[in-house]
């Protein structure tokens, strides 16, 4: 059943295209297509959208391309105007359009700055954002490269592994999977070829289902000194 419904999505994603002067294809997708098809098979309580994630000191990090988050209400984009606060966020999606050494260390330096976002609000949380980094295949770099220049990034720029994504889909080719299991930072890739959507998106309806500890007061987001007269 899973295996046909993304054999078919495949089919309505997937754009192939050559380097000019190589046989060589790479396969891209439509990312806007792709955040709308996930966003009819997550829990029906979710929402995929471009909101920006704010936390109660104000704290709004960008980078992320795509947030999952509760459903508070219908017109959750107008009341919070075009924000959504961290206690509702699930998850969120950072693409790379093309896939190369500079750009995938961009991607994961907006995780980073995602990831922040709990350190810097005014009580103590343990939920760590879960981010997804969704790209291309390219055939001349190897899943096993890409797993390499993400641990080098990682240990070159001193970042923690609280700071790390959880799941990388390389589109029709592989799946970098953070291993919580390990003492040591490590991921492990998988060559899931055309069965890489079907996996990814398993493993990324696992974490956007996390139930989380922490309740949304919407009083906290209001800063305001205004006093009003009690009788």
């Amino acid at each position: 059943m899973l295996k046909a419904y993304f054999n078919d999505l495949n089919k309505v994603l997937s754009k192939k295209s050559s380097a000019k002067g190589t046989k060589k294809t790479s396969v891209t997708f439509d990312i806007s297509l792709l955040m709308e098809k996930f966003e009819g098979i997550i829990p029906s309580e979710l929402r995929i959208s471009q909101a920006r994630p704010i936390n109660t000191t104000g704290f709004s990090p960008e980078g992320a391309d795509f947030i999952v988050h509760k459903n508070y209400c219908r017109d959750f984009g107008t009341l919070f105007n075009g924000y959504v606060p961290f206690e509702l966020i699930q998850g969120a999606f950072f693409f790379i359009p093309e896939l190369k050494k500079n750009t995938l260390a961009d991607a994961l330096n907006r995780v980073s700055s995602i990831k922040k976002i709990n350190r810097f609000s005014d009580e103590e949380h343990n939920f760590s954002v879960p981010c997804f980094i969704v790209t291309t295949s390219v055939p001349e770099y190897s899943l096993l490269d890409i797993k390499n220049d993400v641990l080098n990034y990682y240990i070159s720029k001193g970042i923690g592994s609280e700071e790390e994504f959880e799941l990388m889909m390389i589109y029709n080719h592989g799946i970098l999977i953070k291993d919580w299991h390990s003492d040591n930072r490590r991921y492990v890739g998988l060559e899931t070829g055309e069965d890489t959507l079907m996996w990814f998106y398993v493993l990324m309806s696992e974490y956007v289902s996390i139930e989380r500890d922490d309740e949304f007061d919407m009083r906290r987001y209001i800063k305001s000194d205004k006093v009003y007269n009690e009788f």
